[in-house]
């Protein structure tokens, strides 16, 4: 148990365990909708949308965790796994705040829903969309994101960028 909660002390550590969530649970979430919004029922599409409220929202712990994760990680890493961080920091912060749009976005359909009944569908079909915005988005800060530790996936350098994501902490 000591080593559990030393682990979830560790912000990398956090950073890794919860990143799953804003792009596998979102994911999970966005078929669920899209199978409520085709069956008409607004009692799963409540589900639906309290999914993808809270797994958009987990982006938030996510980013607060890679951003305390940041100097530690950067020291333990070599020049080229330095240049993908500084693309995967400047993709999140870039990206990364979408995720929490379309947390609002679907806590304002289930309060549009039960306030109006024949908005229902259409806004299930609104959160569907941003949804697929932000699991774009996640998508491509994952796949900077994996090319930080996993040498294997650099198949390319990192784009360069004008200002770099982050300045390196002392």
């Amino acid at each position: 148990m000591d080593l559990v909660l030393e682990l979830l002390e560790d912000p990398a550590y956090r950073h890794v365990l919860l990143n799953h969530l804003p792009v596998s649970g979102l994911a999970v979430a966005w078929l669920v909708l899209g199978f409520s919004v085709f069956e008409r029922r607004w009692s799963t599409m409540v589900f639906a949308l309290s999914l993808v409220l809270i797994t958009s929202a987990s982006a938030n712990p996510v980013m607060s965790a890679g951003d305390d994760a940041y100097p530690f990680v950067f020291d333990s890493l070599d020049g080229v796994g330095r240049d993908w961080l500084d693309h995967h920091v400047l993709i999140a912060e870039r990206w990364g705040r979408l995720h929490l749009v379309n947390a609002f976005v679907a806590g304002a359909a289930i309060g549009l829903g039960f306030y109006r009944s024949r908005w229902r569908i259409g806004v299930g079909v609104v959160v569907l969309v941003s949804t697929l915005a932000a699991l774009a988005a996640s998508a491509v800060i994952a796949e900077g994101g994996g090319k930080v530790r996993h040498p294997e996936f650099r198949l390319e350098d990192p784009p360069i960028h004008e200002t770099p994501g982050r300045l390196r902490r002392s």
